[in-house]
């Protein structure tokens, strides 16, 4: 690690394993999220399941196409994406503890001390949503586009993930705590109401419409239930990966940005 030359994707080889074992160590700070992420589709397809999936054939209600898991399982795994902002405080804990002020005095690259908590929250967010949609097929969910729709989903949900540990990645280093990165985070839980999150966009109406439009949670959610609900819809796939994809850019950005900003402050 001390050698100038160690290769990148070593350093953040090294990185993210440390980060993994201390994750490891902590099983059970990973059950709430799951439990959460769970009781929700399970609420959510009990209570409006048959309402909204049994309409006839050219109803308002027939958006689910009979399953209402099939659309409402995206919303439980985006959720569970957000628990990937519990990375930022993986850094804050190195911040405090004074690892990371022993980072700068090593040759070690910035993007790989910030890109390991990232990296480590995407991972989480993929088997959180992996359980998740697990349990969505234990219980009725059935994607039009077979198996492979399954991984077409949690490819979206780990970029989605990547983005929401990225921007709490730069919030833990702005703010220096953890509260400050939970805080962070938990901003994002009203975009998820703020989307056609129980129908559809062109059921929404006024200005929530029109607050649909600009949240980029919108096109994540659509793009995953074309794929559940639709088939190999490309064009609204591709929007809710370059969504996924250009979150996850900008916030890594926000993150190597802020991590310089601290690193010249010290």
């Amino acid at each position: 690690m001390n050698n100038p030359s160690a290769p990148f994707l070593l350093q953040l080889g090294i990185l993210t394993k440390r980060l993994l074992l201390r994750l490891s160590r902590r099983p059970l700070a990973e059950l709430p999220n799951i439990f959460i992420s769970a009781f929700f589709l399970l609420v959510y397809d009990g209570a409006l399941g048959g309402v909204f999936g049994g309409g006839a054939a050219g109803t308002p209600f027939d958006f689910a196409k009979g399953n209402f898991l099939n659309f409402i399982l995206p919303v439980s795994i985006v959720s569970a994406s957000v628990s990937g902002g519990a990375s930022g405080i993986y850094l804050v804990e190195d911040i405090e503890s004074g690892v990371f002020k022993r980072y700068q005095g090593m040759p070690i690259s910035k993007w790989a001390i910030i890109l390991a908590p990232i990296a480590v929250g995407a991972v989480r967010v993929l088997l959180q949503a992996t359980l998740i949609m697990t349990l969505g097929n234990f219980i009725g969910a059935d994607p039009a586009t077979g198996v492979a729709g399954y991984f077409a989903v949690l490819g979206m949900a780990f970029f989605w993930g990547m983005g929401f540990a990225g921007y709490s990645v730069a919030a833990g280093v702005r703010s220096g705590s953890s509260q400050g990165a939970q805080a962070a985070t938990f901003l994002f839980f009203p975009a998820l109401f703020l989307a056609p999150t129980f129908t559809p966009r062109y059921a929404l109406k006024g200005w929530l419409e029109s607050a649909a439009a600009y949240n980029p949670t919108t096109y994540v959610l659509e793009g995953m239930r074309a794929i559940m609900i639709e088939g190999w819809v490309l064009d609204v796939i591709l929007k809710g990966f370059l969504v996924a994809g250009g979150f996850a850019f900008v916030t890594l950005t926000f993150a190597v940005l802020s991590a310089r900003t601290a690193t010249e402050k010290s």
